[in-house]
């Protein structure tokens, strides 16, 4: 069981809720509103089981992701880690393919189930699933390109997301467009696109030659998500709206959660710089593998902070995950 959970990854599932609740809270309060009753009602007016088969969908699309991932690697893992499932023989490559079939069609099958009237939400699961296979089976060692795809992948999984508030919001974000009140539908898929396609473009030179100016490049992508979710709380409409309230506890709570989102965009930024800058002083690749490490782990960070700018308990409900991501890293270990 344990070698199942090191195939898909399964702590990187906590990042998968991340992705879920900041998209869902940044497309709702990015603009106006505090109450929490508006986005549980907007998430639940389709039924109980909606939100359940589309959380489902999610996950099943996440971890039939890693399994084919490791499975399009498999050879070059054999070489570079030979200590992991596959490759160590652990698992058999004909179990592993068809699991990789079972979690790919039961992603389809509950994202039917979530719309059986229009299906939105399969032909959603469908794009993401598409994109899953091009990057694995095409595109993965195309420098790049590779990384492009890995970011499209990230993109339409936030997209898909905006299902748990309702088709109008996907169909809204497709469209690219916004309507009054909610204006920042798309902030956060964008966000987490560009910080995906920074980080799998730095991976890439872990496995191939590559210059200084591809990791300069990686590092900007990164860092101006980042810098864009530092913008996004200093502008942040809850501010004014609890600083001039008349009483004590709205002020305080506007206080801790401005010095909350600060610390979560300086640890953010320690977090990932300082192995970014020793790589980019040395020029190693093996000095590459740590940036990787660092910036996957801060995107929980980079859900808090975004989170945080659209409502100040938004960032608190990702950090309670925390624990949770970390503990997972512990006990599930990818070798």
């Amino acid at each position: 069981m344990l070698d199942w959970l090191k195939l898909v990854r399964v702590t990187g599932l906590v990042t998968i809720i991340t992705n879920i609740t900041a998209a869902v809270v940044t497309a709702v309060y990015a603009s106006e509103g505090l109450d929490p009753k508006v986005l549980l009602k907007m998430m639940y007016q389709g039924g109980t089981m909606r939100v359940l088969w589309l959380l489902s969908a999610s996950a099943l699309l996440y971890a039939s992701g890693m399994i084919w991932n490791d499975l399009a690697d498999v050879e070059r893992d054999r070489v570079l880690h030979p200590r992991r499932p596959l490759p160590a023989g652990r698992i058999g490559l004909g179990s592993a393919y068809a699991v990789g079939v079972l979690l790919a069609v039961g992603a389809l099958i509950c994202a039917a189930f979530a719309d059986l009237k229009d299906f939105h939400a399969f032909n959603a699961a469908g794009v993401v699933l598409s994109l899953i296979f091009l990057y694995n089976f095409a595109t993965k060692d195309l420098p790049w390109l590779g990384s492009l795809n890995m970011a499209a992948v990230r993109f339409s999984h936030a997209l898909f997301a905006l299902l748990l508030l309702g088709t109008d919001y996907l169909r809204t974000a497709v469209l690219g467009l916004s309507f009054p009140g909610h204006s920042g539908i798309l902030a956060y898929p964008v966000i987490l696109g560009c910080y995906v396609l920074g980080l799998t473009l730095v991976s890439e030179l872990e496995s191939r030659p590559g210059r200084r100016i591809e990791l300069l490049l990686g590092g900007a992508l990164m860092f101006g998500p980042i810098l864009a979710g530092c913008w996004m709380l200093v502008r942040a409409h809850w501010i004014p709206q609890l600083s001039q309230s008349e009483t004590a506890m709205p002020v305080v709570g506007m206080c801790l959660a401005i010095g909350m989102g600060a610390v979560l965009a300086l640890v953010l930024l320690r977090t990932v710089g300082k192995p970014w800058i020793a790589a980019l002083g040395s020029g190693s690749a093996q000095l590459v593998g740590p940036v990787v490490g660092a910036a996957l782990g801060g995107m929980l960070l980079l859900d808090a902070l975004v989170a945080t700018s659209a409502h100040p308990l938004g960032g608190v409900a990702i950090l309670l995950l925390l624990p949770v991501f970390m503990l997972g890293r512990r006990v599930v270990r990818m070798d």
